[in-house]
């Protein structure tokens, strides 16, 4: 949902709209929720009682997943974990279902190991941001993960497969069930979409074998415990560890450019993305000292053309030194932006607070699990 639309269903879900057109809206969301939820019960339970198989297949699968509707760092997470395989000698596939890309209904290698074969309109943003930032992955697209799976074990060689994406795709059996929850907005408002953001409900919570939450660094001290222990409410069992997307440097679009991040510390800066979660990205750049006098925001995965790009811009950022956009946002912008003063923000996740590194909390993870 996109434009006006979508910020009025966002107005509805956060409960900001009012009189008599937002109680309608909210009752319709809410009908359309329980027709949605109804379906999933019936999907999961033919599962959890074996009516439906899933596939198995002959190496370790881990899969990275969500409870709600983007923007909780799924692909920063499931390339740490195929950089960590990778780094310890395992022949790595990362499936994705290439949301958005032309090759999102079809089974398409993008990359062999070597870097994309094909562009991010056939490939979608993340996987080939993916194929591009992981020399030595595979990375497969497609809806059925079943058979980009199999075809990844027998023709490329995988040894060990990540799953993105992966929590409600109950197809093909995982070996480990990573689940992201966002601090910033971690329980999709309690409601199934399109009341809410929830893909499933929160009890789902209790089939993953380990939570993480991102963004702790930009979520308050009270709200950050309060999603902790709901977490642990809802999965006991679940080993729980706190990270945050932390930015490493500033790249030039469309060249080798670099600036260190201390170059945003008093810039006016228009923050450009399309993205889950544009407020942590945009709270990220002010953290790092920037004065974001403009921010220009599209849809989630948005096309980029240079006529709206380029009317927004002007309308908007008129007042703003540099553009500053995301990574995700870089591989979908036309040739034309790189004409402009516009920047990359690079992130890395990280282990929030002092403690066990994300590096060592993948070991704790995925040493048993995959034979890294």
């Amino acid at each position: 949902m996109t434009g006006a639309r979508g910020e009025f269903w966002m107005r509805v879900v956060r409960g900001e709209a009012t009189g008599a057109v937002g109680r309608l809206a909210a009752a319709s969301l809410r009908l359309l929720s329980v027709g949605y939820g109804a379906a999933l019960r019936a999907h999961l339970t033919g599962y959890r009682l074996g009516i439906a198989r899933r596939t198995r297949l002959p190496v370790p699968v881990v899969s990275v997943g969500n409870l709600t509707l983007g923007g909780t760092g799924k692909t920063t997470a499931a390339m740490a974990i195929a950089r960590w395989l990778r780094d310890r000698g395992k022949k790595v596939a990362y499936l994705s279902r290439g949301y958005r890309g032309g090759a999102e209904t079809q089974s398409l290698v993008v990359s062999a190991g070597s870097g994309p074969m094909v562009g991010a309109e056939e490939a979608g943003d993340e996987a080939y941001l993916v194929a591009k930032a992981l020399p030595g992955v595979c990375v497969l697209v497609g809806k059925d993960r079943r058979r980009t799976g199999a075809a990844a074990v027998s023709e490329l060689g995988a040894e060990a497969v990540v799953l993105d994406d992966g929590f409600q795709y109950q197809r093909l059996e995982r070996d480990l069930d990573l689940v992201l929850v966002d601090a910033l907005h971690p329980f999709g408002y309690d409601s199934l979409v399109p009341r809410g953001l929830l893909r499933e409900p929160v009890s789902g919570l209790a089939r993953a074998d380990a939570v993480w939450l991102t963004h702790c660094d930009l979520a308050p001290a009270n709200e950050l415990e309060a999603a902790k222990a709901r977490v642990r409410s809802l999965a006991p069992s679940a080993r729980l560890f706190e990270t945050a997307h932390a930015p490493v440097r500033l790249r030039r679009l469309g060249g080798e450019e670099a600036a260190e991040l201390a170059a945003l510390r008093g810039r006016k800066i228009c923050g450009l993305s399309s993205i889950g979660n544009p407020e942590a990205f945009e709270r990220s750049l002010e953290e790092l000292g920037a004065e974001l006098v403009a921010r220009v925001r599209f849809p989630d995965h948005h096309r980029y053309r240079e006529e709206d790009l380029g009317r927004a811009l002007r309308e908007r950022a008129s007042a703003a030194e540099w553009i500053v956009t995301t990574e995700k946002d870089a591989v979908r912008l036309p040739r034309e932006a790189a004409k402009r003063p516009l920047w990359i923000l690079e992130i890395t996740l990280s282990g929030h607070r002092e403690g066990a590194g994300l590096n060592e909390e993948l070991d704790c993870l995925l040493r048993s699990t995959t034979g890294a």
